[in-house]
């Protein structure tokens, strides 16, 4: 038999015994669509009447019945699933939500099942859905397990955790509902007839995962992997009839306890995966089209079928990776914010990060970006050509066409950068400014140093370990940071020194923006923004001697360094007296040797696409600048601390510079070594053994020495304030 998409009102449709089991009923077949206004009937039966196949896990669902007396089902299993509703009254082509309950259920009566018992483990009981049975055709003890219940609710009887033989064991320490699904499977394996269903929704929870069960749990798991076995299929006038069908529901199979005969050949283990494009697509046009006349029988604006219908595919476009559930979810939110129809895909950035305030959207936020070149000039000194790059890729970001170019991945991270360059020359101090540039002030990355990545296990550290190892309950460093702080700027240090199994992780961050973490939950990286660093091929050799002379350390070649053909010869290494031109051009040939050779991720590098920034070598013309940037940080230190001005002679000044010269092969941070060692080392010497009064001013007149030996003193001259 091929299953059909199962019809809404098709199961359960006999007649039920007693309100109470109804009220059952409708517990367990409650499904995800909203009461009220934003719980639409679907779109017009026009936009929607091909009667669409039923997914695949729902044929080979009706298929197992079969075949196996036991069904695992794992995945997407708490999603709602949009089926045809065949009793919409004169519509045949509606589309209405199901939960796996449903489902099964709807599978069932088709199949002719007389009875579904479900495991309520909230009320510790074990509920009764009949569908064509009679009271009498019900196994003896599901019969009686359902009186039971039934006298409780009414207010006489034991409670339900209460059996005719004691409830608990001797011990009483092992949870009663556990005996009571024992016995409820072996009478419902065993039943002659009509066939019964079993389902167990949370049998992840029955036991542990990382530790052997004992007691009622094992006795449970050894009765269920027997009756698997020893199970036939039910005696009826057709040629081929079910099996008396247990459904185990868990989200993940290796939540499950290790116990489980997982496999056991009497087991159809079924995946439900999320909906692919076209199911979100359908959901989306569910939700889209009870919005529109929502909106129109509210005094909105009233949709043309072409506005409708591109409103639908933004939803489902931006809903990469949720449920149908979910993109129903979307529809109520945007009813709550009172959004558009056409701003569905802001309300599925909404439900994703939780994020009300979207600076990505403000005016401040242009604002900052449209004056960043002054801005992060005076953050990164030196790196014109890199401030650019990286305000054109964030005037992207801010115009809302990230990720334009390619239409299935609309949720990347808003933006990405990698940073290559030499030692010294601002890569972190840049991911600093746009953090401040586009967070705030107090903005700072969250950073990541790889270099404390290089082992395999590494992984684990950012996105958590897997159930059954140290740490899974504490989750990872990254996911952990980004589920706290949706909207981050995140700073992978040193990148080329990670281990290569951790690239993997940051090729679904590019591509999807997501993240599952080791305890299976979604982060996203939508609002996020990716800097990378590294110092990739600055050791690379080129041929010829340096334009204009050179500094020695920066004529000494690498003969095990890596590079380019062009690159590989024997001569000398790259310097600051090169040309930035061939500079950026070793930079990015290195780069592209890394992901194609060493890694051999190229779909990566493919990833990164034109966001590769390489920063140029400290030139000895920005000196000053940073020089004086130095200064006036002691400076400034000196006033907060002590309350006393500092200041310099032109001559001390003078030192100063030839020294931070001396040390440009470091980039910026030999300028700030440079200040550390001549001004700020001999100052504090000063300071100790003749400890300033407030408003007091210091001028350092000389500053002597060679930074080799005793070090560097200073002359100062001091005024009392």
């Amino acid at each position: 038999m091929t299953a059909e998409p199962p019809p809404a009102g098709r199961a359960g449709r006999a007649e039920q015994a007693g309100r109470a089991e109804q009220a059952d009923r409708a517990d367990l077949r409650k499904d995800a669509a909203p009461d009220g206004p934003d719980a639409p009937d679907g779109p017009d039966p026009a936009e929607d009447t091909a009667r669409p196949a039923a997914p695949s896990w729902i044929r080979e669902l009706d298929m197992a019945l079969t075949v196996y007396p036991q069904v695992l089902l794992t995945g997407n299993v708490r999603d709602q699933y949009l089926l045809p509703d065949d009793h919409a009254a004169g519509r045949s082509g509606t589309l209405a939500p199901y939960s796996l309950a449903g489902v099964i259920e709807s599978i069932c009566a088709a199949r002719g099942y007389g009875a579904i018992a479900f495991v309520d483990q909230v009320n510790d009981r074990i509920a009764l859905l009949r569908l064509s049975a009679t009271a009498e055709q019900i196994p003896a003890v599901i019969r009686e397990f359902f009186e039971r219940d039934e006298r409780w609710r009414r207010g006489g009887g034991a409670a339900p955790g209460d059996s005719g033989r004691g409830g608990a064991d001797e011990d009483g320490d092992e949870p009663e509902l556990l005996d009571r699904l024992r016995d409820a499977m072996v009478g419902v394996v065993q039943h002659p007839g009509p066939p019964i269903a079993l389902v167990v929704p949370y049998a992840g929870r029955l036991g542990s995962p990382q530790a052997p069960v004992d007691g009622e749990a094992a006795r449970l798991f050894a009765a269920a992997e027997e009756l698997g076995h020893t199970a036939r299929p039910v005696q009826g006038a057709s040629t081929v009839t079910p099996y008396n069908t247990v459904f185990w529901v868990v989200e993940r199979q290796e939540e499950l306890p290790r116990e489980f005969a997982v496999g056991s050949r009497a087991v159809r283990v079924i995946n439900v995966p999320q909906p692919p494009h076209d199911q979100r697509l359908a959901a989306a046009r569910h939700v889209v089209g009870g919005l529109a006349r929502y909106q129109a029988a509210t005094g909105g604006p009233a949709l043309t079928e072409d506005e409708t219908a591109a409103a639908a595919k933004a939803l489902a476009d931006s809903s990469h990776g949720m449920g149908s559930s979910e993109v129903m979810a979307i529809g109520r939110m945007a009813l709550d914010r009172s959004l558009p129809v056409q701003r569905l895909d802001e309300a599925a950035r909404l439900y994703r990060i939780g994020v009300l305030d979207n600076p990505w959207a403000t005016a401040a936020l242009r604002e900052r970006i449209a004056d960043g070149e002054e801005f992060l000039n005076g953050k990164v000194i030196g790196q014109p050509h890199a401030v650019r790059r990286t305000l054109e890729i964030f005037m992207r970001s801010a115009a809302g066409l990230n990720g334009a170019q390619a239409s299935s991945s609309p949720s990347r991270p808003r933006g990405t950068l990698f940073l290559s360059g030499p030692t010294g020359v601002g890569k972190t101090e840049l991911a600093k400014g746009v953090a401040e540039m586009i967070l705030g002030k107090d903005a700072r990355p969250i950073r990541f140093d790889m270099s404390e990545f290089a082992e395999e296990h590494a992984r684990d550290r950012l996105i958590g370990a897997p159930p059954g190892f140290v740490g899974h309950d504490a989750g990872g460093e990254l996911t952990n940071a980004v589920r706290a702080n949706p909207m981050s700027v995140l700073l992978f240090d040193e990148i080329d020194k990670a281990n290569p199994r951790l690239f993997d992780l940051f090729l679904q961050i590019l591509e999807d923006g997501r993240l599952t973490d080791g305890r299976g939950a979604t982060v996203y990286f939508t609002e996020c923004v990716l800097i990378f660093t590294s110092n990739l091929g600055v050791a690379a050799t080129v041929l010829g001697d340096p334009p204009g002379g050179g500094d020695p350390g920066s004529e000494a070649a690498d003969a095990g360094a890596s590079g380019s053909s062009a690159t590989r010869a024997a001569g000398r290494q790259l310097g600051r007296h090169d040309d930035p031109v061939m500079v950026r051009h070793a930079l990015r040939e290195a780069f592209d040797l890394f992901f194609n050779e060493t890694i051999k991720r190229p779909e990566l590098r493919n990833r990164f696409g034109d966001n590769f920034i390489p920063m140029d070598f400290m030139q000895e013309k920005w000196v000053p600048q940073i020089l004086d940037k130095a200064i006036a940080s002691v400076a400034a230190r000196v006033q907060e601390v002590h309350g006393a001005a500092l200041t310099l002679a032109e001559d001390a000044w003078e030192v100063l510079r030839v020294e931070a010269t001396r040390r440009l092969d470091h980039g910026g941070r030999g300028i700030l070594t440079a200040v550390e060692s001549a001004l700020v080392n001999p100052l504090a010497k000063e300071v100790f053994r003749n400890p300033p009064r407030r408003g007091e001013r210091i001028e350092v007149v000389a500053v002597e020495g060679d930074g080799d030996g005793e070090g560097y003193r200073l002359e100062v001259e001091r005024w009392p304030g």
